[in-house]
């Protein structure tokens, strides 16, 4: 809603340059025709009060293509997040080792790994396995928990966490009863963290079970922290996992596939250690938050240039 009102009220208000950033178009393509119609037409309609339309995922300029705005509006600007923040832990294998001289100043310390789990009640033979987002079923808990529950009556060694914040009033909400129900599964809730990012060293491997995303931020994060990600086939999910080298696509609303796949990467620490290691590759090559900075930055400047506009 703000980027379709945002873009007619600033035309309106002739504001000489409108650069609109699309994080994820409100219908896909998957969805009835009746509500795609009405989307796409007012995303058409608001796509003519703007100079420049930003894309983060690059499924979405077919679509955008398709119903008709112009080619010299759209421009791809990805996603990414702060790469000092979020960085894996010096080796592999994710094992305690020594910090020399010779440590890389952007790996994070085992000590911080081993003291998290250690507050998080977690062995070091113990899987672990995270989930950030909001507690809201759209995000696939319902999913989740199916597995957790499952793995655990395997007899097998992993533990899930989940960090987010409830969210009661939304009618999407997940409930107090579910929510008890897989604590007695074994999920460990903790809430809102403002320490993530170490949450993410203490972990060994990421789930994202969404049903829809635009660009997922928490499987960027995880990513480049190290950690294989498991998640949805669904846009967006696509653009942060290569499927079987940096994790696995399962598809939505499928808890028996997620099950499966997190089954295969708990039982198989080589494959968690390479994956988590191209995880980190791809992040530092596709997700840095500086390169769309420079690409938004850019946009706004050409635009103002063209149209003879001062930046003060």
């Amino acid at each position: 809603k703000p980027g379709l009102y945002g873009r007619i009220a600033a035309r309106a208000a002739r504001v000489p340059v409108v650069v609109n950033t699309v994080h994820g178009l409100y219908a896909l393509p998957e969805d009835k025709f009746a509500k795609r119609s009405v989307v796409y037409s007012l995303e058409r309609l608001a796509s003519m009060c703007s100079d420049a339309e930003l894309i983060q995922n690059p499924e979405d300029i077919a679509t955008l293509l398709k119903i008709g705005v112009p080619s010299k509006k759209i421009r791809l600007l990805g996603n990414g997040v702060d790469l000092t923040r979020f960085k894996p832990p010096t080796d592999g294998d994710r094992e305690s080792f020594e910090e020399t001289a010779d440590t890389q100043p952007e790996t994070r310390s085992q000590s911080l790994r081993d003291k998290l789990r250690g507050e998080l009640g977690v062995g070091a033979s113990t899987v672990l396995c995270g989930v950030v987002g909001r507690l809201v079923w759209e995000k696939g808990y319902r999913e989740v928990f199916e597995a957790a529950e499952s793995i655990k009556r395997l007899g097998i060694d992993a533990v899930f966490v989940v960090v987010g914040p409830r969210d009661p009033e939304k009618s999407d909400g997940v409930d107090e009863r579910a929510i008890a129900a897989a604590e007695a599964s074994g999920v460990r809730f903790l809430g809102m963290r403002s320490d993530v990012e170490s949450l993410y060293a203490a972990m060994d491997l990421y789930v994202l079970a969404s049903y829809r995303e635009g660009f997922p931020r928490s499987a960027m994060e995880a990513a480049a922290s190290g950690l294989p990600v498991i998640a949805t086939d669904i846009r967006g999910c696509r653009q942060v996992v290569d499927q079987g080298l940096t994790g696995l696509l399962v598809p939505a609303r499928d808890a028996q596939a997620l099950t499966s796949a997190i089954l295969e990467i708990v039982k198989d620490p080589i494959k968690r250690s390479e994956m988590g290691t191209r995880a980190v590759a791809k992040a530092r090559a596709e997700f840095d938050h500086q390169r769309v900075i420079d690409i938004t930055l850019e946009t706004y400047e050409r635009l103002l240039a063209a149209k003879r506009v001062s930046r003060q």
